[in-house]
């Protein structure tokens, strides 16, 4: 078997029964054998596109972050969660002294980045893996996160990690910590709503380069001028409407320029819009955190007030408590006691700004 990469060769088996596990985060992210169409790999949705001549509606994490509300609802939620402080109960009560592991990572990838690449997988792909090195009755001395390109599930629901040769092979599942998502991720789930969204920003893109109408070059006589010629022609025009001076045009007494439909900046504007409020729906955050405008929000106390709640009360759990529910498990610390996030900064409220009036 071929050696694991020196940084993977430390540290996490899985106490619990993968196949389980796949079952109640959605199956059908798990990966085995060739990569799934929701990876960073491209050979799948290339390979359907060129069998059936159709564009398929996979779309990709890189892919995804191209599109500004996803780009903006992962940036909220990571701001959130990564710089909130790991701790260990028991009973309700802290445990002194902390388990180190929680708070500090080896290497140059802090906790920080850690969590955020945690929160990352689960948002995309509904499933996390740290690795970790373990002491010698078997506590936990650090533990980090495993690339989500460098592991994948085998047919029987085991973990394999891909060794230098490019090969996935088993490790001893005690070193690993699976950690199941939410859900089976956003890149299976909402793929036809990003791969909509992805083509609206093309489209303003495109209108934006050429904000006038399409237009049709018309013949108005027979002229015998031949394809090569028209496309030349074509060309021309696309070229100049791309001019600052491309709103004026000349064209010869054969060639009549028609316009073909209307701008429709509503489109744009209403559709880009929607877009927000379907990606915000999918994190399971408020609309407004995205930028997004309901019909009935307003920016007043009582909105900001009830957005931050909804945060707290509903977005946030969603996300950290798949994360901590793992954490708590008797495989990662002693029985009796559970793992959480310190969220108490974010859950006190600021007192408003006063201004000193002079007498």
């Amino acid at each position: 078997m071929a050696n694991l990469p020196d940084w993977l060769s430390r540290g996490p088996r899985v106490a619990e029964s993968v196949a389980a596990l796949q079952n109640s985060a959605g199956a059908t992210t798990a990966r085995a054998g060739v990569q799934s169409p929701w990876t960073t790999g491209q050979l799948q949705q290339l390979v359907w596109s060129d069998i059936f001549g159709i564009e398929t509606q996979w779309i990709t994490r890189a892919e995804a972050l191209t599109i500004p509300a996803v780009f903006k609802a992962r940036a909220v939620l990571l701001s959130l969660i990564a710089d909130k402080v790991l701790y260990a109960l028991r009973s309700g009560e802290r445990v002194d002294p902390q388990p180190a592991w929680l708070s500090w990572t080896p290497g140059a990838l802090s906790p920080w980045q850690r969590m955020a690449n945690t929160v990352d997988d689960l948002i995309f792909y509904g499933w996390s893996l740290w690795r970790r090195v373990n002491g010698s009755r078997g506590e936990i001395l650090s533990a980090y996160r495993v690339p989500f390109e460098f592991w994948e599930f085998n047919a029987a629901g085991d973990v394999l990690i891909r060794d230098d040769d490019g090969e996935y092979v088993a490790v001893d599942p005690a070193t690993l910590i699976l950690i199941p998502g939410p859900s089976a991720g956003l890149l299976e789930y909402a793929t036809r709503t990003l791969r909509g969204a992805a083509r609206m920003e093309t489209s303003w893109s495109n209108r934006a380069a050429s904000p006038i109408p399409a237009i049709d070059l018309h013949e108005t006589t027979m002229s015998g001028i031949t394809p090569e010629e028209a496309q030349e022609v074509v060309n021309q025009w696309a070229a100049a409407r791309q001019d600052p001076q491309g709103a004026t045009a000349f064209t010869p007494y054969n060639i009549e320029a028609r316009a073909l439909g209307n701008i429709a900046p509503d489109l744009f504007i209403e559709g880009r819009n929607a877009t927000r409020i379907d990606v915000a729906n999918f994190f399971n955050l408020p609309a407004q955190l995205l930028d997004g405008s309901l019909s009935t929000a307003s920016l007043t106390y009582s909105t900001q007030e009830g957005r931050r709640n909804d945060v707290l009360d509903y977005g946030l759990p969603y996300w950290v408590r798949p994360i901590e529910s793992r954490l708590s498990q008797d495989d990662v610390v002693p029985r009796g006691q559970s793992v959480g996030f310190d969220f108490g900064p974010l859950a006190s409220t600021t007192a408003a700004p006063t201004i000193a009036v002079p007498d």
